[in-house]
């Protein structure tokens, strides 16, 4: 099994479950830095409403779900025999002899 194309609708369902959630968002992002390292924080709120969650967050489900799929498949496909390579069908050429 290949993983290849697993791999690419993976990407590409994520890449659009992510830009619909992002793309409509109507949250807001904070980072503030203190004296001491305990005290630094950084908020996101990400606040996206209607039909681009609808669509978004299966995207991003479905897309994992490829994703690990693909994961077992390259997994499995290590521990498969791999098939001898082909030579081309060209036909041989004869070597003359030398002086002639």
């Amino acid at each position: 099994m290949k993983s290849d194309r697993l791999v690419i609708f993976a990407v590409l369902f994520l890449s659009v479950g992510v830009g619909l959630i992002f793309g409509y968002c109507h949250g807001s992002t904070g980072l503030s830095f203190s004296t001491s390292v305990a005290e630094t924080k950084l908020a996101v709120d990400i606040t996206t409403m209607g039909a681009p969650v609808l669509a978004g967050v299966p995207l991003i489900g479905l897309g994992a779900l490829l994703l690990f799929l693909a994961l077992i498949a390259a997994i499995v496909s290590q521990f498969r025999p791999r098939e001898p390579q082909r030579v081309a069908d060209e036909p041989v050429k004869r070597r003359e002899p030398f002086g002639e």
